[in-house]
């Protein structure tokens, strides 16, 4: 597999190492919605990568476009995989499904119609995750997770 250069799709700073002060459940519930809510890091991945493919060759937009949504795609994923980590830390089992038992949908990704109608919601949704983000950096009362969440709204 070739390695992958994504540093110019994500800010240039450290994420800090996953961990956390104390295992607490109810944390972990409450990072279930960026892990695989309405408006998710599942979602997000899925989203760009569908982006990805119909903006690519044989599709129906522009082939620099087509490699910004997967790199971008690339940098959800390892949200992803940190928000798993933590969650497991936390002492929760990362599950497909909102902090409201409400299961991950296909239907939370949202196709577009054109570049600028997938752009727009694709911005939408990165103002909209960094928001919650900061929210519950601001709520959970643990260091390393507040610190993560604030990391990955960079």
């Amino acid at each position: 597999m070739r390695e992958h250069d994504d540093s110019r799709f994500r800010a240039p700073l450290p994420y800090p190492e996953v961990r956390v002060a104390r295992p607490n459940p109810f944390y972990a519930r409450v990072l279930h919605d960026d892990f695989a809510g309405r408006a998710s890091e599942l979602t997000a991945i899925l989203q760009y990568l569908y982006h990805h493919w119909v903006s690519g060759p044989g599709g129906e937009e522009i082939p620099d476009l087509a490699g910004l949504y997967k790199g971008i795609a690339r940098v959800e994923m390892s949200h992803f995989e940190m928000l798993a980590e933590t969650i497991l830390l936390l002492g929760g089992r990362p599950a497909f499904a909102g902090s409201d038992g409400r299961l991950w949908s296909p239907a939370d990704v949202y196709p577009g119609e054109g570049i600028c109608d997938r752009l727009a919601a694709n911005l939408a949704g990165e103002e909209e995750a960094i928001a919650t983000y900061q929210r519950q950096a601001a709520f959970v009362r643990d260091p390393y997770v507040s610190a993560l969440l604030l990391r990955i709204a960079k």
